[in-house]
């Protein structure tokens, strides 16, 4: 498999010269929400042990709905985002109109299977966070590519009878992989701390080049997955096409 610094590099294509523009207008909506997300996140709020048990949970239940409707509404728009930049990784032509293309999976046949699949993502993961906290990470690392499966399923028009299965085929998908996965996050951890300190501002580069390298890194399991690992230097057989699909 291609190193976290190669995935990266190849990400780091689409967020310089002519192609930062199209990346940028993939890209938009989750800038927008990063730029908005960083200003709210600024403003106070109550500290549970300052409220009484019942006002303690209403204050956890509200945490827990903010954030699973948060993250059901940040995964269809980076589902569609990172979609994205796999069609253009894999045709080589960018998209013709790439704020459309970032919003595909609002769709009427689309939505309602994708807000249940982040819902499930969501309860699972915490669910094993309850647990212990670092099974709950491992899990989150396992369930990472359950939206872009569902998206060559869609796209090949394979019949959706169960949402949790996607799930269960990230695991499958992610078995050896969740260490590197794990290193290449932690890899933009400087470039979060920049988004933060920036209020926001530093997202107009940082998200393209994350959404970017989320999709080199997912095609490039895929590829691993289908065909083996990388033939060595040297090797004389013909070469297997990065960009086919499953």
């Amino acid at each position: 498999m291609l190193s976290n610094y190669d995935l990266k590099m190849r990400a780091r294509s689409r967020v310089k010269g002519p192609a930062f523009g199209i990346s940028l207008k993939i890209s938009l909506i989750l800038i927008l929400w990063q730029i908005v997300s960083t200003f709210w996140d600024g403003q106070r709020t109550p500290e549970p042990s300052s409220l009484g048990f019942g006002e303690s949970v209403q204050y956890l239940f509200g945490m827990f709905t903010t954030s699973m409707v948060s993250e059901i509404i940040f995964g269809v728009f980076g589902l569609g985002t990172v979609w994205a930049f796999v069609e253009w990784r894999r045709s080589q032509e960018a998209p013709a109109n790439p704020v459309q293309a970032s919003l595909k999976f609002w769709g009427r046949e689309t939505l309602v299977d994708v807000v249940v699949l982040y819902g499930l993502r969501f309860l699972f993961t915490v669910l094993w966070t309850f647990l212990l906290i670092v099974p709950g990470i491992i899990k989150s690392f396992a369930y990472s590519q359950a939206g872009l499966i569902f998206a060559e399923d869609v796209k090949n028009g394979a019949k959706i009878t169960s949402l949790s299965e996607y799930l269960t085929r990230s695991q499958d998908l992610m078995q050896g992989y969740k260490g590197r996965f794990f290193w290449l996050q932690l890899s933009f951890i400087g470039w979060w701390i920049l988004v933060a300190l920036t209020f926001g501002i530093a997202a107009i580069y940082v998200i393209p080049y994350y959404n970017a390298t989320m999709a080199e890194f997912y095609m490039e399991v895929v590829r691993e997955r289908r065909y083996g690992a990388r033939r060595p230097a040297g090797d004389t057989e013909m070469p297997v096409d990065e960009n086919d699909e499953l």
